[in-house]
C-alpha cells in the first residue's frame, strides 16, 4: 500500500521539504507547497501562476484578474519555476513517481475576483476563459517537465475544497448577502474535463482529485473520468462509502491507467483540523480496518487501490510534527497488509 501527502507542508525551505517528502513517500512523492512563504504560495496564488495568457494581481480582497501582472504574480510565477527547477536538480535524473497539487478550476473561480470585485463565478464568459487558460498553462507544464525529466510519472492532483459550494449554491457574493447561483453539472463538466483531457494528452500518467469537503459530487466524479480520488474518511457519509467501494471496483473508460488497472482512492484518515495532533500509525491502521470493513470491497483491491494521506493539508501544524506524523503515515502504509489480513 502507499502513502502520501496532499500537499500543504509548515515552513519556507522547499529543498528541505521536497527530501522529506522524498524519503517518507518514496513511491508517490508529494510536490511541497509551502503557504508560509507568501500569498504565490497558497492553493490560489500557485493556480494562477498557471494560467496562460490571463494576467492577475494581488488586490486588497484576494486574487483577481487583471489588465498586467502585478509584482505579487511574477512573484509566483517565479517562485513556481525555482520550485521546478529544484526538483528536477533534486532528482537527477533519477526515475520517480511525483504528484503535482494544483487549484483546480472550480475553487479558482470561487476564490479568484473579477476586476469589479465579484468571483469569476458570476461570468460565464470569464468562466470559460478562465478555465480554458488554466487547461491551456497545465499541459504546457506537463508537456515542459516530461522534457525535462523523461523518467519521471507524473501525477497531477486538482485541489477542489470549494467543489461542493460550488455545485449547492453556498459560494457568497462579494457582499455576504447573497449566493452565487448553483453551477450546472455541465459546466462544472466542462470546465474540469478539458484540463484533466490536456494533462493526459500531454503526457501525465494520472489525473487525481482532492476534496475534503462533506457533499462529494458523484455524479460528476462520474463524467469527468479522472483516474484517483483523494477524500477527508472523516467527511464521508453511509452512501459515501458505497461510492467509494464502486470506485474502487472501477476502470477509468478512457483515462490514463493502464488497461486492467482499477482506479485509486486516497483515504484521508489522518484529522489535520487540530494542529500538531499526532496520531500513531497503529491508530491509523484501526482506522483503515474500520473502513475497509465498512467499504466491503476484497482486501487486496484496498491494499493496491487505496492511498493513505492526511485529512488535508498541513500547513498549519509545526515543522517536528508534521514530520512525525507523516513518518507514522508511512509505516502505516507498511504495516497495512498484515493488519488487513482475514
Amino acid at each position: 500500500m502507499r502513502a502520501t501527502a496532499l500537499g500543504s507542508l509548515p515552513g519556507r525551505d522547499f529543498r528541505g521539504a521536497l527530501a522529506s517528502m522524498a524519503e517518507y513517500f518514496p513511491d508517490l512523492i508529494p510536490l511541497p507547497e509551502l503557504p508560509d512563504r507568501g500569498p504565490g504560495a497558497g492553493i490560489l496564488g500557485r493556480g494562477t501562476a498557471q494560467l496562460e495568457s490571463i494576467p492577475t494581481d494581488l488586490g486588497p480582497a484576494g486574487w483577481r484578474l487583471a489588465d498586467a501582472d502585478d509584482r505579487a504574480a511574477r512573484s509566483a510565477r517565479a517562485g513556481w519555476r525555482r520550485d521546478l527547477d529544484d526538483l528536477e536538480e533534486t532528482l537527477a535524473g533519477e526515475s520517480a513517481t511525483v504528484k503535482i497539487g494544483i487549484c483546480g478550476p472550480l475553487t479558482l473561480a470561487a476564490g479568484v475576483h473579477l476586476r469589479h470585485g465579484e468571483a469569476v463565478l458570476d461570468d460565464p464568459g470569464a468562466l470559460r476563459d478562465v478555465g480554458q487558460s488554466l487547461a491551456d498553462g497545465l499541459a504546457a507544464q506537463q508537456a515542459e517537465l516530461s522534457r525535462r525529466m523523461p523518467a519521471v510519472d507524473w501525477v497531477w492532483q486538482l485541489d477542489e475544497p470549494a467543489a461542493p459550494a460550488v455545485l449547492a449554491g453556498r459560494v457568497a457574493t462579494q457582499s455576504g448577502l447573497h449566493r452565487y447561483p448553483a453551477m450546472a453539472p455541465h459546466t462544472a463538466t466542462g470546465l474540469i474535463g478539458p484540463v484533466v483531457n490536456a494533462l493526459r494528452t500531454a503526457g501525465a500518467a494520472r489525473a487525481a482529485l482532492h476534496c475534503c469537503a462533506p457533499g462529494l459530487p458523484w455524479d460528476l466524479l462520474e463524467r469527468i473520468d479522472i483516474d484517483d480520488l483523494l477524500v477527508d474518511r472523516d467527511a464521508l457519509g453511509h452512501q459515501d462509502l458505497d461510492h467509494c467501494a464502486e470506485w474502487l471496483e472501477s476502470v477509468p473508460r478512457t483515462g490514463s491507467a493502464e488497461p486492467g488497472e482499477y482506479r485509486r482512492l486516497g483515504l484521508g484518515l489522518v484529522p489535520t483540523s487540530a494542529p500538531d495532533r499526532v496520531i500513531s500509525a497503529d491508530q491509523i491502521l484501526d482506522r483503515l480496518v474500520e473502513v475497509s470493513r465498512r467499504i466491503g470491497v476484497d482486501r487486496r483491491l484496498v491494499l493496491s487501490g487505496c492511498i493513505l494521506t492526511p485529512a488535508c493539508g498541513l500547513a498549519s501544524w509545526s515543522q517536528p510534527s508534521a514530520a512525525r506524523q507523516c513518518e507514522q503515515l508511512a509505516r502505516a502504509a507498511q504495516l497495512a497488509e498484515e493488519a488487513l489480513r482475514d
